[in-house]
């Protein structure tokens, strides 16, 4: 019986998944695959201290505003340090995924062809982040026009969160073709269209919900419809991402069956 490591476990469950049984993956989808199912890189640890230290010196800053002359307390949006959160979580795992791949192109080396021109978005999901980035910044605008210092400041949010998912997509968009025969190809298309879930956009759209609730904000219906499309769209366009997904040919080569 072979001996597996807990990244070529991880990685033979991602594959059980999705239908194809393996003893043991090729090392290809070992470095990929791993990463997806939860394991850590340990190349991606310098850059994810990094990351960390930076966010929690964000929200430290944000936090710090209230003691700005003019700023009162319910002028900082209540869900704020959510933002910090997500930010943090989504990277921290994007980090790990990408280090997973570079790994991968490393294994193969020399140039790497890029990505067909097929888009990785469905309708659905597009239609989320403009709701959620630039339907939120229409209305932080509108509202700051109005003379709402908490709008200026979710603003501000917003513009993390979409600087967040943007660094996510353009990654997914641009990284190179990691495919080394028919399976590994196969896995690469499937792993494209799946990474889209890491963009989470409505988990940016929330946040809102704890200054409608808590606090007293003009407009606030206007903000309850934004969270709920936001969450509409983005939940819609999860389904219609995962019809998507091709299935992975059982004919093709993914490791020791």
């Amino acid at each position: 019986m072979i001996a597996l490591t807990k990244d070529e476990q991880a990685a033979v469950k991602w594959l059980g998944k999705r239908g194809v049984r393996v003893t043991e993956p090729a090392t290809l989808l070992t470095y990929r695959l791993s990463v997806r199912a939860g394991r850590r890189s340990p190349d991606a640890f310098g850059a994810v201290f990094v990351l960390n230290a930076v966010l929690f010196a964000g929200l430290f800053g944000f936090l710090l505003l209230r003691l700005l002359s003019g700023v009162e307390g319910d002028d900082l949006p209540d869900g704020g340090y959510v933002f910090f959160v997500v930010a943090a979580t989504l990277l921290t795992t994007w980090l790990h995924v990408r280090a997973g791949d570079r790994r991968a192109a490393a294994l193969l080396g020399g140039e790497r062809p890029s990505p067909s021109g097929t888009s990785v978005l469905n309708g659905w999901y597009l239609t989320s982040l403009l709701v959620t980035f630039g339907g939120g910044a229409a209305l932080a605008v509108t509202m700051a026009a109005g003379g709402s210092l908490w709008a200026v400041f979710w603003l501000g949010l917003l513009a993390l969160g979409a600087v967040v998912d943007a660094a996510i997509l353009a990654g997914i968009r641009h990284r190179p073709v990691l495919a080394e025969d028919d399976g590994s190809l196969a896995v690469d298309v499937v792993t494209r269209l799946q990474d889209v879930h890491f963009l989470m956009p409505s988990a940016f759209a929330l946040p809102v919900l704890a200054d409608v609730v808590f606090g007293e904000l003009p407009g606030e219906p206007w903000l309850v419809g934004y969270v709920v499309l936001a969450v509409a769209t983005h939940v819609t366009g999860w389904f219609a991402q995962q019809r998507r997904l091709p299935a992975l040919p059982a004919d093709a080569h993914y490791g020791e069956r």
